[in-house]
């Protein structure tokens, strides 16, 4: 795989998208630095200072429907990196991030890109690894030299999470995500509490049950019944 690095870039996800848009042989990856206009889901700004892992992995993937499940399967890739390199565990906040101690440690961006019948799967990966976190956000923001006291290599763990996130995308393709439900199952977070989830233009409250076979979320309402919500957010918990 080839990978273009950069010290400081506006996007890594808008540059790998131009690049394939270019024609770029596939896999490739972006990985900067420094971000000066990084984003998340819903064009959310992404603080990306120095210290932390910021990259775009590009993979051909045989359709663009695999985008569903593709941040839930790049979350169990960084998690599972994290916790075999650290020892710290993170938990999946469906749908794209992950939390330690209920603090978000990672976000993941999933895209896809069609030309000439052709699906590119973007997947942008921003984990706070040795980056300050500014007292304004330390009530919901970590990071991993925060959680050990330590300072992580950013390379090493950058090369890791690369190969596992590629591998998981294939296991995906090859096997679909029952291969990765029951680890989803275990490591979901805030099960049990009570969320306010929006979907189809709407917020709604109710506590997590967990998740269904294909990586919805299971929200059980004040009557008892559930609601299943496959593209969503979570706020307020």
């Amino acid at each position: 795989m080839e990978l273009v690095t950069y010290s400081n870039i506006a996007s890594t996800q808008d540059a790998a998208r131009q690049i394939a848009l270019d024609g770029h042989l596939l896999p490739f990856a972006i990985i900067a630095e420094t971000q000066s206009a990084g984003r998340g889901r819903r064009g959310k700004s992404w603080d990306s200072p120095q210290g932390g892992l910021w990259l775009t992995l590009a993979l051909a993937v045989p359709s663009p429907e695999t985008v569903r499940q593709a941040a839930m399967v790049a979350a169990h890739a960084v998690a599972s990196v994290v916790l075999t390199e650290t020892g710290v565990r993170a938990l999946v906040k469906w749908p794209n991030d992950l939390l330690v101690k209920r603090r978000k440690v990672c976000g993941i961006l999933a895209e896809t890109l069609v030309q000439s019948g052709m699906a590119t799967l973007l997947i942008g990966i921003g984990l706070n690894v040795n980056n300050v976190v500014t007292p304004d956000q330390l009530l919901r923001v970590t990071s991993l030299r925060g959680e050990l006291g330590c300072t992580i290599d950013v390379q090493h763990l950058c090369a890791s999470i690369l190969n596992m996130v590629e591998l998981d995308i294939s296991s995906l393709i090859l096997r679909g995500f029952d291969t990765f439900s029951s680890w989803m199952d275990a490591n979901l977070a805030l099960r049990d509490e009570l969320v306010t989830v929006e979907f189809n233009d709407q917020r709604e409250s109710g506590r997590v049950t967990g998740l269904s076979r294909t990586g919805a979320l299971l929200l059980k309402n004040p009557d008892g019944s559930l609601t299943e919500v496959d593209a969503g957010s979570v706020y307020d918990w």
